[in-house]
């Protein structure tokens, strides 16, 4: 398997798919502030490996390492992962199993949890 990896500038980031990951991100967000501490992280997952998935997702969506993920960090994050081969179908369906409670995915994006 070859994965196209695109830029993530060059990506078109359908309607849907980020309805959806606005929708994952506000329900992380718990004050609503705009930004996702790793406590609100935590929270999120609860009692399912919380503090390991909050972790994995810091590790790749915190680009600039400050303890918290913003809109914008958390939307480049995911169009590096749509231009890295992964359909938009399979995306929603992992955000919302995600979003129930399942564990973070590490994607084959050029990054590591």
């Amino acid at each position: 398997l070859t994965r196209e990896y695109a830029s993530s500038e060059n990506v078109e980031m359908p309607a849907a798919l980020e309805a959806k990951l606005k929708e994952f991100f506000d329900k992380m967000d718990g004050d609503g502030n705009g930004e996702v501490s790793k406590e609100e992280a935590v929270a999120f997952w609860g009692k399912n490996f919380a503090k390991v998935n909050a972790q994995s997702m810091f590790n790749e969506v915190d680009e600039d390492g400050d303890g918290s993920v913003t809109w914008d960090e958390f939307f480049a994050f995911w169009k590096n992962v749509l231009g890295s081969g992964y359909s938009e179908e399979d995306l929603i369906e992992e955000v919302d199993m995600m979003m129930e409670g399942g564990a973070w995915v590490d994607f084959d994006d050029g990054r590591t949890t």
